[in-house]
């Protein structure tokens, strides 16, 4: 294959692989943006419903009496807080609540047509029943972070509702579901695929004109380096060349002078190139495995991007309506896998390097262990069970998100993938010896005694062969023995060859959320 149609195609691929890349680091932080602004467009409507609730007329409200819906100061403050949601267009219901104790609230004055006034609230979500209790103790006006319950994905503004004397007698909340910005997000994803797609065309033609350009000289020097392999030193035409191209240029002219007037000395540099090129080679022996292993995980996504980038060139030519993702499908995961691939080396290198930026803050362990399950919720075998039954009633800890997120999702990735059959059982439990347990135990395929001295070796796994059964790096497990050592964790292993694999992560008392 010519160098121009090579470097037309690899420079396709690398503009398509940047944009992903730039999107992907660039959708948390839109994600993150939006829903800030939901928030604080929340809290201000909370304010705004607040002042317009008289809190003498409020705290007078019985709400355990059914025919308070009939009571004249309650649809004098509902109708009040109806003019509002009316006047900034919002979707959602701006309604009252009363808590009755830590767990629970009262529903008060609602802007819904479905009234649940007087009826109890179960303060089961940690985030909202927090922002609430602050509003009721503290006198805050505050909006909550994104927070799961069973109705959805949901962020809250809140305001306290105060009588005369300032006494807190209520608070209005307003909810809003994330599933708009969520469906935003995928609508500029969308939007993003087809551009791609249409701007393919635009790009490889670049590519061509591009690689056309830079080659041009190269395959001027090839023919010169050419003429001289075959014996004709002649003095060729000047060669018009900048930076590298022009050095390779200056570099055959030199060959060329090297040969007419001491061949002697050049067949002596043969004879040494070929003994360095024998050392090379005895050097690469020593890292076979990891060269195996990295050429696998990194060629065949490759291969999968070139030829699927070779049939989509064929047929953009006679471009119709047809659906064209089963050719860029392959593209994207081949890619991803690449990326992926490729995140994982670089962050290896920067905890080995301790050049990593540590982020730590409070997380919770549950939500990490949830967003993880959902990846595989398709994902597992039939008949191979997921259990997460046991749960602490502390999860909360202080770490870096990114490091514990990517250290248990390597641990959980491995026991899907290692279990064809049985369960895999996750298990968040209170240590004896005071700190956290996170146990992930499978019964998969096992690990032999033998690999057991190298489970924490990068870039190793027990079947290293070209044909193995199981894909991957043979990075998850080092990955995540070096996050939890960098996190002040204790990681350990034990398994049994063909009976399964448990694994603990125990975190110190010290990284808990204490209140």
């Amino acid at each position: 294959m010519k160098l121009w149609i090579k470097l037309s195609i690899i420079l396709t691929i690398v503009v398509n692989i940047i944009i992903q890349i730039i999107w992907a680091v660039a959708l948390p932080k839109v994600k993150e943006n939006s829903y800030e602004l939901i928030g604080e467009k929340l809290k201000s409507i909370a304010v705004a419903a607040a002042h317009t609730i008289s809190g003498d007329d409020y705290e007078k409200l019985n709400f355990n009496d059914q025919q308070i819906i009939l009571d004249e100061k309650f649809n004098e403050i509902r109708s009040h807080l109806i003019i509002l949601k009316n006047a900034i267009n919002i979707k959602e219901d701006i309604y009252t609540l009363n808590l009755l104790s830590e767990d629970t609230a009262q529903f008060g004055v609602m802007t819904n047509s479905k009234l649940y006034t007087g009826e109890h609230h179960l303060l089961s979500n940690k985030i909202a029943k927090a922002a609430l209790l602050n509003s009721f103790n503290k006198d805050l006006c505050s909006y909550t972070d994104l927070y799961h319950d069973q109705n959805g994905e949901w962020i809250t503004g809140l305001a306290p509702i105060k009588s005369s004397e300032g006494k807190i007698v209520g608070i209005v909340q307003v909810d809003h579901s994330a599933k708009t910005v969520s469906q935003k997000i995928s609508s500029i994803n969308d939007f993003l695929l087809w551009l791609r797609l249409i701007l393919i065309p635009f790009i490889i033609l670049l590519s061509i004109i591009v690689a056309k350009y830079f080659t041009a000289p190269i395959d001027k020097v090839i023919e010169r380096i050419d003429r001289i392999s075959k014996g004709d030193y002649t003095k060729s035409e000047q060669i018009r060349a900048s930076g590298e191209i022009s050095d390779l240029v200056v570099s055959a002219e030199r060959m060329r002078q090297t040969i007419l007037d001491q061949q002697e000395t050049l067949f002596m540099t043969i004879a040494e190139l070929k003994e360095a090129i024998k050392k090379a080679q005895a050097s690469d022996n020593m890292k076979g495995e990891f060269l195996a292993v990295l050429s696998h995980e990194i060629r065949t996504p490759l291969n999968v991007i070139l030829g699927n980038i070779e049939i989509l060139k064929m047929e953009i030519a006679d471009f119709t309506d047809k659906d064209f993702s089963e050719f860029t499908e392959p593209i994207k995961i081949g890619g991803l896998r690449l990326i992926r691939t490729v995140e994982l080396i670089v962050l290896y290198s920067e905890l080995t390097s301790n050049s990593y930026k540590f982020s730590e803050k409070f997380i919770n362990l549950q939500d990490i262990i949830y967003e993880i399950l959902l990846k595989y919720k398709t994902v597992v075998n039939n008949g191979v069970e997921i259990k997460y039954e046991c749960i602490s009633s502390t999860s909360r800890i202080k770490a870096d998100e990114r490091l514990v997120l990517e250290a248990v999702e390597q641990i959980i990735d491995n026991a899907v993938k290692y279990t064809k059959e049985g369960s895999i059982k996750i298990c968040i439990e209170s240590a004896d010896n005071g700190g956290l347990s996170l146990l992930i135990e499978d019964t998969g395929i096992g690990i032999s005694e033998e690999f057991m001295k190298d489970l924490f070796k990068p870039f190793r796994q027990e079947d290293m062969s070209y044909t193995r059964r199981f894909e991957g790096n043979g990075l998850g497990l080092a990955l995540a023995k070096k996050i939890n050592d960098v996190l002040g964790f204790d990681l350990t292993v034990e398994s049994e060859k063909n009976k399964g694999t448990k694994v603990q992560i125990f975190i110190p008392n010290e990284k808990l959320f204490n209140f």
